[in-house]
């Protein structure tokens, strides 16, 4: 679909539900017709009041009979059958064609490199199920489902639910006819089709499946029993807890190649991101984010699939829930223990920077349109939905809180529920007031920033206060070693509260336990005992949050990134969690390359380099800390030392009993390729070491990150032109800009916002938010000019809301960096 694609507004949606009942579909699809289309039928029974009603279609109607009367493709106007519906009972037969997709939404297509395997799979939320068959594409329509596939012989097909009958067909093809689901929003229908291959397990009665594509099989097989511990512990957590089974037939988990997102939780056939079935060695926080993917797809099957929201405006009904749910499970469903620690450092930084930039939302929007909803999917609703509701339960009592859940789940089953029905329930549990905490936490934007002011904790009046309940704590250096002095727990509303004897206290840390959502702001003296002292403080949340708000000082040009990543390095090794040490030392490296004077960014990173370096040789040979540190070296390796890159790049390791895997190898390239030098056949060793799709998207970044007119023209030409997916361009657009060139990146941003002023109605909508995300002109030496041209574009009506909303961001985005680097020059002056 192009920028002018469909959409389904609110009030259509509303209107049609309130005409329209008791759906039925029977979807038969014909996968064998060609590599662009394929065939698709639908026969849709319905009840509905007479009068206009229209069904969604997005591909080609050959036939449209309606109650008996064929109407032709003339019934079809753009994405829409029109129709005339009768009081009763309806039946509608949709016949026609409809075309593959290549941006991971719809019925998306890839052909495995390794041995020329065509998959297929589906990803439908938020409006996508109507590009594959004649349906009422919105989510308060539930219905059953009865699906027949055909496809090659030698392919498996992956529904919702088991086949009930495979019957041969001529040509050697298969018909799959699958069981029919319970009922289902459109957006959770899916299938996955191809040569995959399948690791089966079995829990408590409950059958389970593992798919991937056959040249994944031997990582699947691997690392199988790891993922069905997760699965079945998880299932136990979530049974118990909701006190409720697992209220579908199967459980399969499918790895789909080129997949847009992390995860879907369809049911009974939840697609994951392939880079969750790891091909190169990981951490234990790679594992643990994975176990935590899986959680919280699977707290979906609930949250989501069992009870059903009405429309988009609840979607953080859906992701914040699981989004906490899958925090709260970590420890019972997993090896790794409590996660509200790592959430504080890898979820809320994201959530607070996310509440700052001009498109700031409410985590419960009116979502006029689909298209508005395909926007709300972000931090806002998933991370700061999750905090605010781990808040509310802390409030409540967990107790009182489940309670309320058990009874929102019990209530709706199998049906559709909104805000008001979930604080009823929550309500009913607790015997609480829940509605002032709905407006001022669910109903209103931005977040609200905490200081100590002397012996005086305040909330600043950047946005309209809210009611506040911190934990605040104060630390005294002793000899080194950072000691409570006193802890309070405090309610906070637009007066100023007095907190005798905190003031005087080395450190003071508002919001130690990270529990309230807000943006803590050190004082004078809580900041430099922070930058001394910080790897002296024993309690891991209250680091957790000292570390964010150091953050937050660089985005908000009040702390040098020269300082913060001097802090990291000081005090960063001291984590013990290789989760957050990694994240830390990214975020150093950041500071240094985005937010440092670009004058002095060599100079830092070199400094960088070498302290990494001296870390690295220090940590134990073969561990995850060594690994990690290698990782961070050679992303700011100086060029002279591309002999230690090079090494790298063709596997040979510089330390004792650190593999080099593919991995990194590509980030050793990736390096190599930035700094100008020769790749002398270097490209190539690793593209035959790494020759499936993988390695391709690889490929096409490292020639786009090198410093030369030549790579960056191809590049640019191939976003336009060739058959590239989606998964393709954007692996292109990630190596395109690169801080370091800042004066060969210049005439692009020109052409970018002449690309996007051309792009309507030429292209799909998730190319073009991909390309305003990724390609905005941070890094030039015309700034002004790059602000007043996006002020232009803004200013005319050519471009969709969703791209519109990426400008602003970027727009901000780059004022930020400017502030940043002023403030870290000024440093550097004094």
């Amino acid at each position: 679909m192009s920028l002018a694609g469909s959409k389904l507004t609110k009030d259509e949606a509303a209107a049609r539900s309130a005409r329209v009942s008791e759906v039925q579909y029977e979807v038969e699809l014909d996968l064998t017709t060609g590599e662009r289309e394929f065939a698709t039928t639908t026969v849709v029974r319905f009840r509905a009041q007479p009068g206009e009603v229209f069904l969604d279609f997005a591909g080609t109607a050959a036939s449209v009979e309606c109650n008996g009367r064929e109407l032709g493709p003339a019934a079809q106007a753009g994405t829409r059958i029109c129709l005339a519906a009768r009081e009763g009972e309806n039946t509608v037969r949709v016949a026609g064609t409809a075309r593959y997709s290549r941006t991971g939404e719809g019925l998306h297509r890839f052909r495995d490199p390794l041995d020329g395997q065509v998959y297929l799979h589906t990803k439908f939320e938020p409006f996508a199920a109507h590009t594959v068959f004649a349906c009422f594409d919105q989510p308060d329509l539930k219905a059953t489902v009865d699906l027949t596939v055909t496809a090659e012989d030698y392919w498996t097909v992956v529904a919702n639910t088991d086949p009930e009958k495979l019957v041969s067909l001529e040509d050697d093809r298969t018909g799959w006819r699958f069981g029919r689901t319970p009922l289902l929003p459109t957006y959770l229908l899916a299938f996955a089709a191809g040569p995959f291959r399948r690791v089966q397990a079995l829990h408590d009665g409950l059958p389970l499946g593992l798919y991937a594509r056959n040249s994944l099989y031997r990582e699947l097989s691997r690392q199988a029993p790891e993922l069905f511990d997760v699965i079945s512990r998880g299932l136990d957590f979530y049974r118990q807890l909701f006190d409720l089974p697992y209220p579908f037939a199967k459980y399969d988990h499918v790895f789909a190649p080129e997949y847009a997102f992390g995860g879907m939780e369809h049911p009974g056939c939840v697609t994951l991101n392939e880079r969750f079935l790891f091909r190169h060695r990981v951490t234990d926080d790679t594992r643990r984010r994975r176990a935590e993917l899986l959680t919280h797809e699977m707290a979906h099957m609930w949250f989501g699939d069992y009870v059903t929201m009405r429309w988009w405006d609840d979607l953080w009904l859906n992701e914040a829930f699981a989004t906490m749910m899958s925090v709260v499970a970590q420890p019972e469903a997993t090896g790794y223990g409590e996660g509200w620690t790592g959430f504080a450092h890898h979820n809320l930084p994201i959530a607070r920077h996310a509440d700052q930039l001009p498109t700031s939302h409410a985590i419960r929007v009116d979502t006029a349109d689909t298209d508005a909803a395909r926007s709300n999917f972000g931090p806002i609703v998933y991370r700061k939905g999750a905090a605010v509701l781990h808040d509310l339960a802390e409030r409540l009592g967990w107790d009182s809180f489940v309670a309320g859940v058990r009874s929102y789940l019990r209530t709706h089953a199998w049906g559709n529920a909104g805000l008001g029905d979930f604080v009823a329930a929550l309500r009913r549990a607790s015997g609480e007031d829940v509605d002032r905490w709905v407006d001022e936490w669910l109903l209103s934007s931005g977040i609200n920033t905490v200081e100590m002011v002397r012996d005086r904790l305040v909330q600043h009046a950047d946005i309209p206060p809210r009611d506040l309940n911190l934990r605040v704590a104060a630390f005294d250096d002793h000899e080194g070693t950072m000691v409570l002095r006193r802890r309070a727990h405090v309610s906070l509303g637009p007066a100023e509260r007095e907190l005798t004897g905190f003031g005087s206290a080395d450190l003071v840390v508002p919001n130690d336990d990270a529990v309230s959502y807000v943006k803590v702001r050190l004082d004078a003296r809580s900041r430099q005992k922070a930058l001394a002292s910080l790897s002296a403080l024993d309690d891991q949340r209250a680091r957790a949050v000292v570390w964010g708000a150091l953050w937050d000082e660089v985005l908000d040009a009040r702390l040098p990134a020269r300082s913060y990543a001097r802090a990291v390095l000081a005090h960063g090794p001291g984590e013990g969690d290789v989760g957050v040490l990694e994240a830390l030392l990214d975020r150093a490296v950041r500071a240094v390359r985005v937010y440092g004077d670009p004058a002095h960014r060599a100079e830092m990173l070199a400094t960088l380099a070498r302290q990494v370096r001296t870390l690295l040789v220090a940590e134990a040979p073969g561990s995850d800390r060594q690994l990690v540190f290698a990782r961070a070296l050679v992303g700011v390796v100086p060029a002279e030392d591309h002999l230690l890159l090079s090494e790298i790049v063709h596997g040979r390791s510089p330390w004792a009993d650190l593999e080099v895997d593919l991995d990194l190898r590509w980030r050793a390239l990736f390096r190599l390729a930035s700094t100008g030098r020769d790749l002398d056949g270097c490209l190539d060793a690793v593209v035959q070491a790494d020759p499936g799709d993988r390695g391709r998207r690889n490929a096409l970044t490292a020639e786009a990150v090198r410093p030369a007119a030549a790579a960056k023209a191809a590049s640019w030409e191939r976003l336009f032109h060739g058959d590239f997916s989606l998964a393709e361009r954007k692996a292109i657009m990630a190596g395109l800009p690169q801080p370091e060139q800042e004066a060969l990146l210049t005439p692009y941003a020109d052409r970018y916002l002449r690309a996007l002023e051309s792009m309507s109605g030429a292209v799909e909508l998730e190319f073009a938010v991909a390309f305003a995300r990724a390609l905005y002109p941070h890094f030039t030496t015309a700034e002004q000019s790059v602000l007043a041209g996006t002020d232009s574009l803004l200013d005319s009506t050519l471009l969709p809301e969703n791209v519109a909303k990426v400008l602003r961001e970027e727009r901000t985005e780059l004022l930020i960096m400017r502030a940043a680097r002023v403030c870290d020059a000024a440093h550097r002056t004094r």
